[in-house]
C-alpha cells in the first residue's frame, strides 16, 4: 500500500531540505567570507600572543628594576652597600664587602653580565665581571653612557649598544656583545644626594626567549621598542639599538590606544601590526608584530580548502543518514498505526513491541502508567511545597533572633529610665545603635553622618571601660556630612587605638577624629596619644599599606583591621585613594586617609 502523503515522505522531503539548504548556503557563504574570518581569528589570536608577551616583557624588565634596587638591601647592616656608599671609604675590608655585595647583584639573575658600581664619595669605581672585580679611580669610563633620568628616584635604561669596561684600564678582557643597562642612582635617604651609581649589564638572551615565541620566524616581524623609538629586541637583529624610520611602526608609537591593530599598505609592507603598549617605571614600552598578507592569506586559502572537503563530504553524509533516519523512524509508528486499526474493527490488542526503549516505545509505557504517573507528580509537588514552606519558616526564624535582641534592649533601657539609672540607659541605647548599623546589610556605603554616629556609640560604650581616663573629639564640618563612604571605615581604626595603644594602666587615653573637604576629596583623620610604634614598625605598615597585606595594625589581629579598610577603599575607589601612617607628637599614632568625595544621589 503506498502512502502519497505519508509522514515518511513528508519528514524525508523535509530532512533533506532543511540539511541541502543550509549545507549550500554553509558553502558558498564560507567561500565568500572564510578569508575575512580567518583574518579576524588571526589578529585575535595575535593580540593575545603579543599581550602575554608584552606582560612577559614588563616582568622581566621589573625583575630588573628590582635587581638594581639591591643597592639599598640590608639598609641597617653597617658593611651592606649602602652604608660603605654613604661612609665613602676605600679600604681593603670595604672592598671585600663591596665584592660579596656585588657578587650577590651578578648571580641574582642568569641574563647578568657585569655590575658597575661608582661611590661618589670616594671618587672610586668598581667592576665585576666573571667573579672578578676590578677597581679604578674617578669614574670617566661612565660618561656618554649614563642619563640622568627625569625623576631622580626612577632608575635609566639605556637602550642595546655594545658592552664595554666603563673606561676601566688593564682590564682582562671587554666583552663585545650586545647588551641592555641599568642605571641606578642611589641616594642618601631622606635628603636625596645622591653616593654612587650602579649600573647593571644584562645580556639579551632573556628578550630573545620571550621574542622567539610570539612570532613565526621567516613569516613575521617582531619589534620591542622603548619610548625614544629605540628597539630593545628584533626579529631583524640589526635593528637592535637602533631607531628605525618605518612609517607603520611610528603609526603605532603614536596611536591614542594602548594596544590594538590595524591594517598598512605601502612600498615597505603590506599586511596587518598588532601592538601593544604598557607603562613601567614612568616610561612607555610597545611590542609590536607585522604580519604580511601574504603569509596570513596562504594560509586562509589552506584552510579554505580544507572546510569545503569537509563540507562537501558531510553532505553526502547528511543526505544518506537523512534517508536512513526518516526509514527507522516511521516504520514503528507505521506498525502502532496499523494496529490501533485493528483495534476499531475489534480485535483489542495493541501489537507493538514493549521492549523497545526509544519514543514509541516509551509512548506504549506511557499510556499504560498514565495514571501512576499522575500520581507521583501530585506526591512530589506536595513534598516540594511542603520543604518549601520549612525552608522559609527557618529563614523567618533566622531573622527573628537578632530583631528580639535589639527589642530586648530597648526593653532594658525602657527599665532603666523608669528606675531613673540614666546611664544604664545610655550605655544600651549605644549599643542596640551599634547592633542597628551592623544588622543593615544592605547597604554597604553610607553617608558619612551615619559613619561618624556608629563610631561615636563605640567611644560611648569604651568610655565605661576607661570612665574619666579617656577622652574623645570628633570634627566634622556640616558640609560634607552628606558624603558617601563605605560601611565601617572609621570604627575599626578606632578600634586599634584600644586594641594596641592603650593599656589599663594609662592616666589619660585621648583621641581626635577630623573629617573636612580638600578640594574634591575628603580627608578622615584619626589620631591617639597612645604607645605608637617603633620605625621598624611603621616602615613595615607603610609597604603593607602599598601592597595591600592582608594584616592588622600593630602586629597580628583577626579583627577587621587597618589592612582591610584598605583593601574595600581601594576595591570602592580604585587606585585613587590615598593612606598614609605616622607617629603624633608628642606620641601615639595617626592615620590619615584621602578619598574622593561622593555625594548621596
Amino acid at each position: 500500500m503506498k502512502y502519497p502523503s505519508s509522514i515518511r515522505n513528508k519528514l524525508s522531503l523535509f530532512l533533506l531540505i532543511a540539511i541541502l539548504v543550509p549545507i549550500a548556503a554553509s558553502i558558498l557563504i564560507s567561500y565568500f567570507y572564510t578569508k575575512h574570518s580567518l583574518k579576524d581569528e588571526a589578529v585575535r589570536e595575535n593580540s593575545n600572543t603579543v599581550r602575554q608577551g608584552a606582560t612577559s616583557v614588563m616582568n622581566l624588565l621589573s625583575q630588573m628594576n628590582s635587581i638594581s634596587l639591591y643597592a639599598y638591601n640590608n639598609i641597617q647592616e653597617t658593611n651592606s652597600l649602602y652604608n660603605i656608599l654613604e661612609r665613602g671609604r676605600r679600604d681593603f675590608i670595604v672592598e671585600n664587602n663591596l665584592y660579596s655585595g656585588l657578587h650577590g647583584i651578578a648571580q641574582s639573575a642568569k641574563d647578568i653580565q657585569q655590575v658597575y658600581l661608582y661611590s661618589d664619595l670616594a671618587d672610586q669605581s668598581y667592576l665585576l665581571i666573571d667573579g672578578y672585580l676590578k677597581r679604578e679611580a674617578g669614574h670617566a669610563g661612565l660618561d656618554g653612557h649614563y642619563a640622568q633620568p627625569s625623576n631622580k628616584d626612577d632608575p635609566y635604561f639605556e637602550p642595546p649598544h655594545p658592552s664595554h669596561n666603563y673606561g676601566m684600564e688593564e682590564f682582562p678582557y671587554s666583552p663585545t656583545n650586545t647588551v641592555l643597562t641599568i642605571h641606578r642612582p642611589v641616594y642618601r635617604a631622606p635628603l636625596k644626594e645622591r653616593i654612587g651609581i650602579l649600573s647593571i649589564d644584562f645580556k639579551l638572551d632573556g628578550l630573545r626567549n620571550i621574542g622567539n615565541m610570539l612570532y613565526d620566524r621567516g613569516n613575521e616581524e617582531l619589534y620591542l621598542l622603548d619610548d625614544t623609538g629605540t628597539v630593545l629586541y628584533s626579529s631583524e637583529e640589526d635593528l637592535i639599538g637602533r631607531k628605525p624610520a618605518y612609517a607603520w611602526l611610528q603609526h603605532a608609537r603614536y596611536s591614542f590606544y594602548k594596544s590594538g591593530h590595524f591594517d598598512w599598505r605601502d612600498s615597505s609592507f603590506d599586511g596587518i601590526v598588532v601592538y601593544e603598549k604598557f607603562e613601567l617605571i614612568g616610561r612607555t614600552w610597545m611590542v609590536a608584530k607585522e604580519i604580511p598578507n601574504r603569509y596570513l592569506y596562504t594560509n586562509a586559502s589552506r584552510v579554505l580548502r580544507i572546510n569545503m572537503l569537509v563540507l562537501v563530504t558531510f553532505l553526502f553524509v547528511a543526505v544518506a543518514a537523512t534517508l536512513f533516519i526518516s526509514v527507522k523512524l516511521t516504520t514503528p509508528i507505521k506498525k502502532l498505526t496499523e494496529s490501533i486499526r485493528k483495534i476499531k474493527l475489534g480485535k483489542m490488542r495493541l501489537d507493538i513491541d514493549w521492549e523497545r526503549s526509544d519514543e514509541v516505545g516509551v509512548l506504549g509505557h506511557a499510556i499504560k502508567n498514565m495514571v501512576d504517573t499522575i500520581d507521583n507528580l501530585i506526591m512530589r509537588e506536595l513534598r516540594l511545597e511542603l520543604a518549601n514552606k520549612d525552608n522559609q519558616l527557618k529563614a523567618l526564624q533566622a531573622q527573628i533572633n537578632p530583631h528580639f535582641i535589639n527589642n530586648t534592649l530597648q526593653s532594658i533601657g525602657s527599665v532603666a529610665l523608669h528606675h531613673r539609672v540614666p546611664k544604664i540607659y545610655e550605655l544600651t541605647a549605644s549599643l542596640g545603635l551599634m547592633m542597628r548599623y551592623h544588622m543593615n546589610t544592605e547597604e554597604s556605603i553610607v553617608p558619612l553622618s551615619k559613619e561618624i554616629a556608629h563610631t561615636e556609640a563605640y567611644l560611648e560604650l569604651q568610655k565605661q571601660r576607661f570612665k574619666e581616663r579617656l577622652v574623645f573629639r570628633i570634627e566634622a564640618e556640616e558640609s560634607i556630612l552628606g558624603a558617601l563612604v563605605p560601611k565601617m571605615t572609621l570604627q575599626p581604626i578606632v578600634e586599634n587605638c584600644f586594641k594596641h595603644g592603650f593599656g589599663e594602666s594609662m592616666d589619660a587615653a585621648e583621641i581626635r577624629i577630623l573629617a573636612r573637604p580638600e578640594e574634591d576629596r575628603l580627608l578622615l583623620f584619626v589620631e591617639d596619644n597612645g604607645s605608637g610604634v617603633s620605625p621598624g614598625r611603621l616602615q613595615e605598615l607603610r609597604s603593607q599599606i602599598e601592597q595591600e597585606a592582608s594584616a592588622d595594625i600593630r602586629g597580628g589581629g583577626s579583627g577587621i583591621g587597618l589592612m582591610n579598610v584598605v583593601s574595600r577603599l581601594r576595591l570602592y575607589y580604585d587606585e585613587s585613594i590615598q593612606v598614609s601612617v605616622g607617629p603624633a607628637e608628642p606620641n601615639g599614632f595617626a592615620v590619615v586617609i584621602r578619598i574622593p568625595w561622593r555625594k548621596a544621589v
